[in-house]
């Protein structure tokens, strides 16, 4: 089977370890542990060395690996180089593989190319990948899309820089322009991890769904990428983009019972979707 994991951006408002019980409670192997601004909300002291060690403990108790860690920013702003690093430390500690972050935008190119080169040895040094995400709102962007990240994973030429590619967030941000399916024709090397995010489209907005419940067509994403790429199951159910405005969190969070479902339903469907391309 694919390597797959649950962020805990899907039990937005409730305790970190919660997620953690319930994610392995739902069966699953892998958590990743999310920190995405508008998302979920967190400050710079998640990431001190404490704070690793505890998470780190209730991963284990738990019974759960970490494949990646999400943990957003933009790489262009003053800063931003001590961030990351503060952020790859915290990866390795929770025995990540992937560190998730956003780019920046493409107006700060040279800006985003520096610190990514920057911390570069770093990474191989604790043997993680930066992986740049793709967003799913916003404008002007430096990795709107697959291409336009699969140029600058060129350019930069490092085993430890990749892309995590996000299907649901290229739908939305490209207003339903572009599908996941068309984008990741031709893909390579370039990706090194998928984010599986579903979103439903009517004519009163976008609201995220289960896997399967949405207008995202996985079967024909799943064609297109590698047998061995890991991914990661994301459900922000608490956002709002009603109108197809800019995610706003909800003030009050999902109950439980329905993150649950949500969760149950969106595993069963990679099942499905792992056992359907077993069989071609």
């Amino acid at each position: 089977m694919r390597p797959a994991s649950v962020s805990t951006a899907l039990f937005d408002g409730y305790p970190m370890a919660l997620a953690i019980e319930e994610i392995a409670r739902a069966g699953a192997e892998n958590v990743e542990p999310a920190f995405i601004q508008g998302y979920v909300a967190f400050d710079e002291s998640a990431f001190e060395d404490r704070a690793a060690r505890d998470l780190a403990a209730s991963i284990a108790n738990a019974g759960l690996g970490v494949q990646a860690v999400s943990a957003h920013m933009d790489l262009s702003r003053p800063g931003a180089e001590e961030r990351l690093r503060r952020r790859l430390g915290f990866a390795a500690g929770l025995g990540a593989r992937f560190l998730v972050t956003n780019a920046g935008p493409a107006a700060a190119r040279e800006a985003i190319e520096r610190c990514i080169v920057a911390v570069l040895p770093a990474c191989e040094a604790a043997g993680i990948v930066l992986a740049l995400e793709n967003p799913g709102h916003g404008a002007g962007d430096l990795v709107p899309d697959r291409a336009a990240g699969a140029d600058l994973v060129a350019r930069l030429r490092s085993p430890h820089l990749k892309l995590n590619y996000d299907a649901g967030n290229v739908f939305t941000y490209s207003r339903e322009t572009v599908r996941p399916e068309d984008d990741l024709a031709g893909a390579g090397s370039e990706i090194g991890h998928v984010h599986l995010k579903d979103v439903a489209t009517s004519p009163e907005g976008w609201r995220f769904t289960a896997l399967g419940d949405g207008s995202i067509d996985w079967r024909a994403v799943w064609r297109h990428l590698p047998r061995d790429c890991p991914v990661g199951i994301e459900l922000p159910l608490r956002l709002d983009r009603s109108g197809r405005r800019d995610p706003e969190r909800r003030a009050d969070p999902l109950s439980l019972e329905t993150l649950r479902e949500a969760l149950r339903r969106s595993l069963a469907f990679l099942d499905a979707l792992e056992a359907d391309r077993s069989a071609t």
